[in-house]
């Protein structure tokens, strides 16, 4: 029998108890709370808890030596501390996620558990449903992955502002990366091989708080997209990209249904209803392990926790604009130059991959290629919903860049970082210090600017930029998040 305990009983733990009620060999034998009164009322209130004693006080569990396994369901700030206490204490831990704040905090704590051989698992749910192996069998028939899409958007901004949650309270653990973006995540840190670098970000954020990421990433020649959002309701569901076919999984984070497309156009529906619940699955298996006496899961490991918690890392360090920025903005422009020359087949080929990656965001674009010596028109393209006025905001753009010497993107990135509380806009304003516009130099030599306008949060700087990686065949550092 293992004999389990619940630090921090709140909502999220009372789905966990209900599962556990269910689970074989399991037997919930204490809770603790702010106070032994909430703790003692949240166990009248849940099954399998006749008997279990209430605690007012997270040591006091801890040195409770009937206690087996531990439930970590306190909010994100506090995972790191009492893992550690608990793994010390000789309890093992499924913790919610996200497990830590950082790949730090993460590489810590399995330094922990594997010096005192004691079991700590994520609790990424979509790991131990049915379907999640459906989903793997199903790979091998799409081919080689090329790329992946996940997105977790939420239109839940007012509810988690009214009900006063840690996920809009200023503090380390809010935001929508370290809630939905961990989901989205685990899937990118499963099926990408390699470790995933990030070239391009685009957000919202409110209070200082990221509500809406949509970050792109490469690895291992395959692409991926990671979107979350509190702000907007839109598509949760994971997109696995093969060279012979696709699967989209419906609801990423409690999947049940995905779709199997093959390239000879046959569609398979895959359905795997959940045993119990979404959580029984893990619950389970962290049961399981327990009763075996192993020191990690096989399907959520300790390092595919620090490779979910990297990902999140490289997301959540763009969502700050330091004087860094404008240093990763200088080696942009530095790396991707043209070694020779720049004339109309380059800026055909340059805006053709402009092109190309355009689908993949979410509104049309303008793009227009001017060389410089003369104001001529090397390449210039709209898109079918984009309007006359397009034109002049790149045309803006292009004047914002031609005055600074840089990105357009410039002009709001050194506001960002020198001079914060002053307007961005004023009637003394040249251009528009929006992204978007590039500068295209042959070695030391500025000889054309690449505009792109139509899209928003700074995916205009990000587009120009992957396509300029593709046509010289180099890799450059993502700017941070754009908010404009």
């Amino acid at each position: 029998m293992v004999r389990w305990a619940i630090l921090g009983a709140g909502n999220i733990a009372r789905r966990f108890a209900a599962s556990l009620d269910h689970v074989e060999g399991a037997q919930l034998v204490a809770a603790s709370c702010r106070s032994a009164e909430k703790a003692r009322a949240f166990l009248d209130a849940v099954p399998c808890a006749e008997g279990a004693q209430a605690y007012g006080n997270y040591d006091a569990l801890l040195a409770d030596e009937r206690i087996d396994a531990i439930y970590l369901a306190l909010p994100h700030e506090y995972h790191y501390e009492w893992a550690i206490k608990a793994l010390q204490s000789g309890k093992a831990v499924l913790c919610e996620k996200p497990a830590m704040l950082s790949a730090a905090q993460m590489e810590e704590v399995a330094r922990v558990a594997r010096q005192t051989k004691t079991l700590f698992m994520e609790a990424m749910k979509p790991r131990f449903v049915p379907l999640y192996e459906r989903v793997r069998q199903a790979c091998s028939q799409i081919g080689a992955i090329t790329r992946i899409e996940v997105t977790l958007c939420n239109d839940m901004l007012g509810f988690v502002e009214g009900t006063g949650t840690y996920h809009m309270t200023p503090g380390p653990g809010a935001g929508v990366l370290l809630d939905c973006g961990i989901y989205c995540a685990s899937w990118l840190e499963d099926f990408l091989t390699g470790v995933p670098t990030i070239v391009g970000i685009a957000g919202q954020k409110k209070d200082e708080i990221d509500v809406y990421a949509d970050a792109n990433f490469a690895c291992d020649g395959m692409t991926a997209r990671l979107e979350c959002a509190f702000d907007r309701a839109k598509s949760r569901t994971a997109a696995i990209i093969g060279e012979n076919g696709f699967i989209v999984v419906d609801e990423l984070h409690r999947p049940q249904h995905a779709t199997l497309h093959l390239a000879d156009g046959s569609i398979e529906e895959l359905d795997a209803p959940y045993v119990v619940d979404d959580f029984y699955g893990e619950v389970s298996h962290f049961t399981q392990l327990v009763e075996e006496g192993s020191t990690e899961s096989p399907l959520m490991t300790l390092d595919d926790s620090i490779g979910c918690a990297r990902i999140i890392d490289a997301a959540r360090a763009c969502f700050s604009v330091t004087p860094a920025a404008l240093d990763v903005l200088e080696r942009q422009e530095q790396d991707l130059r043209y070694p020779v020359t720049f004339g109309a087949d380059e800026a055909l080929e340059l805006g053709c991959a402009i092109a190309r990656l355009a689908p993949e965001y979410d509104r049309g674009i303008t793009a227009v290629i001017t060389r410089e010596g003369d104001g001529m028109q090397l390449f210039s393209w709209s898109m079918d919903d984009k309007a006359p006025r397009n034109y002049g905001f790149a045309e803006g753009k292009r004047q914002a860049s031609l005055a600074t010497g840089h990105a357009s993107v410039w002009g709001y990135l050194d506001h960002q970082v020198n001079s914060p509380d002053t307007p961005l806009y004023t009637e003394q304003t040249v251009g528009l210090p929006a992204a978007g516009a590039f500068p295209i130099c042959v070695g030391d030599e500025r000889v054309a600017t690449v505009c792109v306008s139509g899209l928003h949060e700074g995916r205009d700087h990000e587009l120009v930029v992957r396509a300029l990686q593709e046509v010289l065949g180099v890799t450059v550092s993502a700017l941070p998040c754009v908010v404009i």
